[in-house]
């Protein structure tokens, strides 16, 4: 009530315009003092004393969009949600986004069953040379693509290359590749990384992840929160942590491997993303876990 300015701080998206909105709105009745809108889209000390610094107005564009939204899933919703009770189950809901999904997975399941499977073979030959093996593939037979319906044609053209006692190399061709390091997590990726490497379920992972975020007890400085928000779309990473993990390679592992310049992913403009918050990221790079 005595406060001589309020500042909101909410997500940097469509929700969090309307949830600010909805506070002002409160706020306003209890105190006249102006109110400003802070946007930040990571948690560092820089991040929010800049923004801080150029506070704004509530942006009434996104207010608007947030309530379309929910009309929307109202409209859609409210006509879906009865066809899955009769169909599937009592209580569940659809929305804008379940009822597309829905769509798309009747298609692809109808793709699936119309599909007409055809037997196809691929010879390989294990090969060496100068006392090295590797695994050679039938690609060509005189000059055309090489089409092996079935076991029988497999067989006849395995009868006619153990005849030949030596394969020759006719060209050779060299190439280069660049691989880039794979963009920092978003939700997803997390999720799809953890299931590949550990086999753990979305579940499992969002749980432990909530954990890692929310803070673990590691000694002298209490409860510590280990990495960056968990729920995000954005493979943008704040320039202060990009430069701390810079400068923590060529401390681990010496100044040539470090890149020549700070790489960043994304400019928060991606399509489709909403770039609430940054992408998931350690908060100090430097506590390695053997130390925690």
């Amino acid at each position: 009530r005595d406060s001589r300015e309020i500042l909101l701080a909410t997500d940097p998206d469509r929700e969090g315009e309307a949830i600010a909105w909805h506070v002002a709105s409160q706020v306003r009745r209890k105190n006249g003092a102006p109110i400003k809108r802070v946007l930040f889209h990571e948690i560092t000390k820089d991040a929010v004393q800049a923004a801080i610094a150029n506070a704004g107005q509530v942006d009434e564009k996104k207010v608007d969009a947030q309530q379309a939204r929910r009309v929307l899933d109202r409209l859609v919703g409210y006509k879906a949600s009865p066809v899955l009770w009769k169909t599937v189950k009592k209580g569940i809901s659809a929305g804008r986004v379940q009822t597309v999904a829905l769509r798309l997975l009747v298609e692809r399941e109808r793709e699936i069953k119309a599909f007409n499977p055809v037997e196809y073979w691929t010879i390989e030959a294990l090969l060496e040379k100068d006392g090295r093996e590797f695994t050679a593939r039938l690609h060509h037979i005189d000059q055309k693509k090489a089409t092996i319906p079935d076991g029988a044609a497999a067989q006849k053209i395995l009868s006619d290359l153990e005849k030949q006692k030596s394969f020759g190399v006719t060209d050779v061709k060299r190439r280069e590749r660049r691989k880039n390091a794979a963009p920092p997590f978003t939700t997803s990726t997390l999720q799809q990384e953890a299931a590949k490497k550990r086999g753990f379920g979305a579940k499992r992972t969002m749980r432990l992840a909530q954990d890692l975020y929310e803070g673990i007890d590691i000694g002298p400085e209490g409860s510590v929160g280990l990495i960056t928000y968990m729920r995000t779309d954005s493979t943008r990473v704040s320039e202060t942590a990009a430069n701390q993990a810079h400068e923590y390679v060529g401390m681990m592992y010496g100044k040539e491997f470090q890149s020549s310049a700070v790489q960043l992913y994304g400019d928060g403009k991606a399509k489709n993303t909403q770039d609430a918050h940054e992408a998931i990221r350690p908060t100090d790079p430097t506590r390695r876990p053997e130390h925690i």
